[in-house]
């Protein structure tokens, strides 16, 4: 987990220190600079403030991921009653760009109650491989099942990106999963770019709009895949 710690002796004007978050994360209490709740580690006070002032710390060391272990772009397939949302399609799309650059393959989840003859057609739309899971507890969207069937299959297969589009379900399910895996979510992405080595770059608006926020730094038999 990360943090911020405050240099008290490094501060010359504590106001103006104050003035530099736009979420009101840092306040005056006796005398001394702190962080509250409402800080988003987004490090501007780091980056703005006097030098040495603020600094960001994380407690846990990140772990190493071997890369190789972790393959194709994976996009969630956002539907009801087996009637697919467009920006399933999209993003399809998008993720064949993207995997065109490393050469990876592209997959889709899709999950729910009798939705196999529709998950067929999926394969239709440049999806290399898709992973379904058609059950009676997933008729209708349920957060824990359909965390539960999300976390199974990353463990299973092991994507290096997942797309979900932002939809009411989306909305609510990526977060989930995010935390579930403790691995990062970046939303409202405008721009998605794949690098070589498999690392996703993002482009998202930040601060009402006014800024662009970067984050760094897949129908033959054996492309259909019931699970």
């Amino acid at each position: 987990m990360a943090r911020l710690i405050i240099h008290q002796e490094r501060i010359s004007d504590q106001q103006e220190l104050i003035k530099i978050c736009p979420f009101g994360a840092l306040e005056e209490q006796e005398g001394k600079v702190i962080v509250n709740a409402a800080c988003k580690m987004c490090r501007l006070c780091v980056k703005k403030g006097p030098e040495g002032a603020v600094e960001y710390v994380e407690d846990v060391k990140k772990t190493e991921i071997n890369k190789d272990e972790w393959k194709g772009i994976a996009v969630y397939a956002d539907h009801v009653d087996g009637a697919v949302h467009p920006v399933t399609y999209e993003l399809i799309g998008k993720a064949k760009e993207m995997a065109a650059v490393t050469g990876q393959e592209v997959y889709v989840l899709f999950m729910g109650k009798d939705i196999r003859k529709k998950s067929e057609e999926i394969l239709h739309y440049g999806a290399d491989k898709v992973f379904l899971y058609d059950k009676e507890e997933l008729a209708r969207f349920k957060i824990e099942p359909y965390t539960a069937v999300f976390e199974d299959f990353i463990k299973k297969v092991r994507p290096s990106s997942i797309l979900v589009g932002a939809t009411t379900v989306g909305r609510q399910l990526a977060p989930r999963v995010a935390a579930r895996m403790k691995t990062g979510l970046t939303a409202d992405c405008t721009i998605l770019e794949m690098n070589k080595n498999t690392d996703l770059s993002q482009i998202r608006p930040a601060f009402g709009g006014n800024i662009m926020a970067q984050d760094p730094e897949p129908s033959s038999p054996d492309r259909y895949r019931p699970v």
